[in-house]
């Protein structure tokens, strides 16, 4: 059984997703080093102290409400503080003109940094598109796409086809 929800296809929005449903994935050290592996943001196992994980919480709280929210200064806000206490060089490609981070040692922080990096540009790119799934007992966040800003749930499959099928239960019925 995997431990975490790999549905958004945003970084950030899955670490977001670590807190999804009422159950906390982060509960220690080692988890947030799963998760790290799990999203291909290290290429080996890293060691992750207990104040790593609790700056990993704090900030994944605060990207998962002010994405929610819309609130970009708040997530340029969590940015700007997460990279200032990041040892490493933020760098743009000059032909995409996309940003780069290099870190100067890999910690756990350095990793996260492409996570911190995705919030801000959906945060620029697709403001008030991040939502919650409208499953009655399902608070996934993902990212909307669809033309006309009408997706309801995370994913089809998920929560998409049970509400379906217990709308066309319940319209049966009567």
């Amino acid at each position: 059984m995997r431990q975490f929800l790999w549905i958004a296809g945003r970084p950030s929005l899955d670490l977001c997703n670590t807190a999804a449903g009422g159950t906390e994935r982060l509960r220690e050290p080692a988890d947030l080093g799963r998760w790290l592996l799990e999203a291909t943001l290290s290429p080996s196992p890293v060691v992750v102290t207990e104040g790593d994980l609790a700056a990993t919480v704090v900030l994944r709280d605060g990207l998962r409400r002010s994405l929610l929210i819309g609130d970009v200064h708040g997530v340029a806000a969590l940015t700007t503080e997460w990279l200032r206490q990041t040892p490493g060089r933020l760098c743009v490609d000059r032909d995409t003109l996309s940003t780069r981070f290099t870190p100067d040692r890999l910690t756990c922080r350095c990793l996260l940094v492409p996570t911190v990096l995705d919030a801000l540009e959906l945060a620029r790119d697709r403001p008030g598109r991040v939502r919650e799934c409208a499953a009655e007992l399902c608070d996934v966040l993902y990212l909307d796409t669809s033309r006309n800003r009408s997706r309801r749930w995370c994913s089809m499959e998920r929560c998409g086809a049970r509400s379906k099928a217990a709308a066309y239960y319940w319209r049966r019925r009567r």
